[in-house]
């Protein structure tokens, strides 16, 4: 069974393809240019380059979140439409769950940290693979007040875990943080995820999908300042 995986949560984004052996091939960029710009032909490419066509994958896996507004609607829109043409299951994970799969091997707390801008994060702590609570928006210093509250070291990870680098170190001296390179969500992680909830059953509705944003865009927020 092939799951495409696709992530446009961030700046780093791009698409994967995992089998029953794992990872079949994987398309990665970390630039400044617009997911709509780039996603497909990273699509087409991978399936070039492994020998495939898109009659050959068998489930959609997407990062819903949370993240870039405009980034998660492009990538939804791309998943959901690939989905429905081919009549194939689709998958949303969010890009915390898919995060903590990467270093579910860790004995550490684990947490994917994401950029949520004015010195604020997504994030959510992971034990043993398992989310120990609901996901939160909060300020970066919250974050790290709970981890000074707590015995084991964690480890981060996430573009929070790199933008926030330097503060996190200052604050938490004892703090896992991968090589940068490794910190950042990969599409792979999302089609694994994907494919392992299929397998167990699940699946999402592709009309009702929805990104999982956890707050409200500038222009909501805005919006309603003024009514």
């Amino acid at each position: 069974m092939l799951t495409l995986g696709i992530d446009t949560s961030t700046m780093t984004g791009g698409a994967a393809l995992v089998g029953a052996q794992g990872l079949v091939a994987e398309f990665v960029l970390n630039i400044r240019s617009t997911h709509s710009e780039r996603l497909l032909p990273a699509i087409e490419t991978l399936l070039n380059d492994a020998q495939l066509a898109l009659a050959d994958i068998d489930a959609f896996a997407v990062a819903t979140g949370p993240g870039s507004f405009t980034g998660l609607r492009i990538g939804m829109a791309t998943a959901k439409g690939l989905a429905y043409a081919t009549g194939r299951p689709l998958l949303g994970v969010t890009v915390l769950d898919a995060l903590a799969r990467q270093f579910a091997a860790s004995q550490s707390i684990v947490i994917p940290l994401i950029d949520a801008r004015r010195q604020e994060v997504y994030a959510q702590p992971f034990g043993g693979g398992q989310a120990l609570c609901e996901p939160w928006n909060v300020p970066l210093a919250t974050v790290l007040q709970w981890c000074q509250s707590r015995q084991e070291p964690v480890l981060f990870c996430g573009d929070g875990a790199v933008l926030y680098e330097e503060h996190i170190r200052q604050t938490l001296p004892a703090a896992i943080l991968p090589p940068a390179e490794q910190r950042l969500l990969r599409s792979s992680a999302v089609a694994g995820l994907g494919r392992e909830r299929l397998l167990r059953g699940e699946q999402h509705d592709v009309m009702s999908l929805v990104p999982f944003y956890m707050r409200k865009s500038e222009a909501e927020i805005q919006w309603d300042a003024k009514t």
